[in-house]
Formats: C-alpha cells, structure tokens, sequence
C-alpha cells in the first residue's frame, strides 16, 4: 500500500472497517497485501471534498472509519464509525 503523490493542497482519505481495523479499498472491499490494482486512497483537492466524502460514505455504511492526510502524509483528521461497540 503505497501512499500516493499528492499537491501541496490535497488530502487523501483512507478507510477502514470501524469494528475490526481491517483497511478497505475505494470499493469497501477488504485490502489485500498481494493486489497492486486495489486501491486504497481517494484523492481530493481540498479537505472540504474530502469531508462531504466522508459525510456521505459514513450515511450509507455506519461501520467505517476514515483517516485524513496531507500531502506531507500527516495525519489531519480521524474519523470514528457512526456505529462503534
């Protein structure tokens, strides 16, 4: 899982299933190590993208979590899972 190249500007969000930890790809599948053509980062140009993003991933699956990073590959923002144990 490579982090991708990013603009000054940008953010990318990675996700993750809120009960088990376990990394999804862009198509909430499960990531696996071995697969060079799973994605696991979606791109935006600006951080208010990436959160109406989340806002409208987390209304239709409530067990994910996501993660906000920069192009600097810090962390800006956590996000829990709507629903959590």
């Amino acid at each position: 899982m490579n982090f991708p190249t990013l603009k000054e500007n940008e953010f990318t969000v990675l996700m993750a299933n809120g009960e088990t930890g376990i990394v999804l790809d862009i198509n909430f599948n499960i990531y696996q190590n071995n697969n060079e053509n799973q994605h696991v980062y979606s791109i935006f140009e600006n951080i208010q993208e990436a959160r109406e993003f989340i806002n409208r991933i987390s209304g239709e699956y409530d067990k994910i979590e996501f993660i906000i990073y920069n192009s600097k590959q810090e962390v800006v923002e956590f996000i829990k899972a709507k629903f959590s144990l």
